[in-house]
């Protein structure tokens, strides 16, 4: 069974580096929180959070090593490294805005790709992380709405606000990430990328849309924000 091993290490290299920045980014989730004295059950949810990004990601890092990766994946410029979202805007502002895109959506939408991911893995070191990272869904997932919650409690009127004006560029950016399967796509993914803890776009795009549908928006509307007319509202992307 031909294997494009390029293809592979292009994907593991930038799992090294997505899960390196979600731990750094997390680590500074966890300082805000703290700042604003958020309670100690949601500080100890961040912690684990950021342990667990730490963990992914140097698993990540062997099992790209141990496929013939020669560099440092988690070498890149500090300026990728922090949260973007708010800039200038109050600790609770960013909080909220980082709370609603990164963690509600973002790692909500993370569970079922990873456990796709994992479905036809057999080789050795991918199998043992996707399971790993499946196995801390709960955790990483649940960091999220726990904020969320503590938000609406402190300031309802706020989380209010800046979900209605943000909820719908954030929706559309993650479906243009996941959800759009381009006309002229070739899938370069096949049996035996798969093998490697790869899936073709078409998986990334079932696994999307079924996930925004019976878990993100849903959970949004029940936090008493604007989930599924954020989703009607959202900038439309062009395949």
């Amino acid at each position: 069974m031909a294997v494009n091993m390029d293809i592979i290490l292009a994907e593991w290299r930038a799992r090294s580096l997505a899960e390196y920045r979600s731990a750094a980014l997390g680590a500074e989730f966890l300082a805000w929180l703290l700042r604003q004295g958020f309670a100690s059950d949601t500080l100890q949810l961040a912690q684990r959070f950021v342990a667990n990004e730490l963990d992914h990601a140097d698993m990540s890092f062997e099992i790209y090593a141990e496929l013939g990766g020669d560099d440092d994946p988690t070498s890149i410029q500090e300026g990728t490294l922090v949260i973007p979202h708010g800039f200038g805007g109050s600790c609770i502002e960013r909080t909220v805005l980082a709370c609603l895109d990164l963690y509600c959506i973002g790692e909500t939408l993370a569970t079922p790709l990873f456990t796709a991911m994992a479905d036809a893995t057999t080789e050795s070191g991918p199998r043992q992380l996707l399971e790993r990272i499946v196995a801390d869904s709960e955790t990483q997932g649940a960091l999220g709405w726990a904020v969320l919650a503590e938000l609406m409690e402190r300031d309802s009127k706020l989380v209010t606000r800046l979900a209605k004006e943000q909820l719908p560029n954030y929706l559309s950016r993650v479906e243009r990430a996941w959800g759009l399967l381009p006309e002229d796509w070739i899938e370069p993914v096949g049996p035996g990328e798969l093998r490697y803890g790869l899936i073709p776009r078409a998986r990334y795009k079932r696994e999307f849309y079924q996930c925004i549908a019976e878990e993100v928006l849903p959970r949004l509307d029940a936090s008493k924000l604007p989930g599924r007319p954020s989703w009607g509202k959202r900038p439309k992307n062009k395949t």
